[in-house]
């Protein structure tokens, strides 16, 4: 019993290493050059075209559309894909625009079939696009001054050919900043930067709320048609860029866009469960994902607490395996919320809320596993309206799902 006992310490305490890890890890984005800033004063000559796929976004695309007029020269144009919008997001972008000639609004009356709202706006911008680059943002981000420039910039600079970028937060409600942080730290988790912009590496990672391709990289991969049926676009068009060899890195953005994804708890949920869904793309992971919430983070949450209480209350323990876990379990909490400060600190998160942090990993565990629900039992995912359909990996095996209202 003794044995089995100190093996399942033994284990432990490779697992606590691994939070320790974790500490390199977020230490290796501004040493490997992955922290990407605005430009200088001094004028681009390089044209890019911004695209904004938009489906009823009245209510919060102005700042997006004033960011991008307030770039320097280096934006050329600015494509608004008007996505069959009914609350006149439209004419609020010609108003915001005020007669700049550089806003273009295209409308999409009809959604082709095989296609998802977003990934076929994407497309019908990209076509329409005639700069050296092209930026696939959302109609939620807001640019700094001089950002482009500097994100184009850096790709140049280091020869690449598609460029995403992780965002600043911008939270201001109190789900957002109980929920948003951990969620994104699990995508972080899966697609961590060091191997997904590694060439040899099966994994790739793209965010659509900054993709800056160059024009004629997006024409080899013909626009978005490879995830024209995706639940989410992003992370497809990343994995098929990889595929074709196009230069491709993931980095920081925190000083170049900042984006409120969601405001309330219910659309929280939805949109993380669609991403969770479009990320992951297999129960198992979603699945490890909750199993890593309760062993990785509630459990000392949880446990480092109660062991000082017990300590407290009873003196220190004489057994010398309650010994060795009450220790882990200090290591183990101490390493889970100085990391999580760490990497909450990166995307310009909220760090008080970390206070909630147990509160955090329960209603994320909620989300997972209905993401792992939706996802075994094949239920058609809607979002805005629309119903999106197979992983764009299955497009070549299987015939689209029709759409289910």
């Amino acid at each position: 019993m003794t044995a089995a006992i100190w093996t399942i310490l033994g284990v432990y305490t490779l697992a606590v290493a691994g939070w320790w890890v974790r500490h390199v890890l977020l230490s290796l984005p501004p040493l490997s050059g992955l922290v990407v800033e605005p430009g200088g004063d001094s004028p681009s000559t390089t044209q890019v075209t911004v695209v904004v796929p938009a489906r009823n976004e009245r209510h919060r695309i102005a700042p997006c559309i004033e960011s991008l007029l307030r770039q320097g020269a280096e934006v050329g144009e600015v494509i608004v894909v008007d996505d069959r919008s009914d609350d006149g997001t439209d004419g609020l972008v010609r108003k915001v625009a005020g007669g700049d000639s550089r806003l273009r609004v295209l409308r999409i009356d009809v959604l082709p079939p095989a296609w998802s709202g977003k990934a076929h706006a994407c497309h019908v911008g990209g076509q329409a696009a005639e700069s050296a680059w092209l930026l696939f943002t959302d109609a939620d981000c807001e640019f700094l001054p001089n950002s482009i420039a500097g994100a184009v910039d850096y790709a140049e600079g280091h020869d690449l050919e598609f460029l995403t970028l992780w965002p600043r937060a911008d939270h201001r409600t109190f789900w957002e900043h109980v929920l948003i942080p951990l969620c994104g730290a699990l995508i972080l988790y899966w697609f961590p930067p060091f191997r997904a912009n590694r060439s040899g590496s099966r994994l790739s990672y793209a965010t659509g709320q900054f993709i800056l391709i160059r024009r004629s990289a997006y024409k080899q991969l013909g626009g978005h048609e490879c995830a024209r049926n995706a639940i989410i676009e992003d992370i497809p068009l990343a994995k098929h860029a990889k595929e074709a060899g196009i230069r491709m890195r993931a980095a920081l953005g925190a000083q170049i866009v900042s984006v409120r994804m969601y405001s309330c708890y219910r659309e929280i949920r939805d949109g993380w469960t669609r991403i969770f869904i479009g990320a992951l793309q297999r129960p198992w992971k979603l699945v490890w994902s909750v199993w890593s919430l309760i062993g990785g983070s509630l459990l000392p949450s949880i446990g480092a607490p109660v062991a000082a209480m017990w300590i407290l209350l009873g003196g220190w323990p004489a057994q010398q395996p309650t010994q060795a876990a009450f220790l882990l379990l200090w290591l183990h909490f101490f390493a889970v919320y100085t990391v999580s400060y760490r990497a909450w600190g990166l995307c310009g998160c909220d760090r008080r809320y970390l206070v909630l942090y147990p509160v955090s990993c329960l209603v994320v565990g909620q989300i997972l596993v209905r993401s792992w629900w939706w996802l075994v039992t094949g239920r058609p995912i809607l979002w805005r309206g629309s119903v999106t359909g197979v992983h764009a990996e299955q497009l070549t095996k299987d015939p689209p799902r029709p759409p289910v209202e």
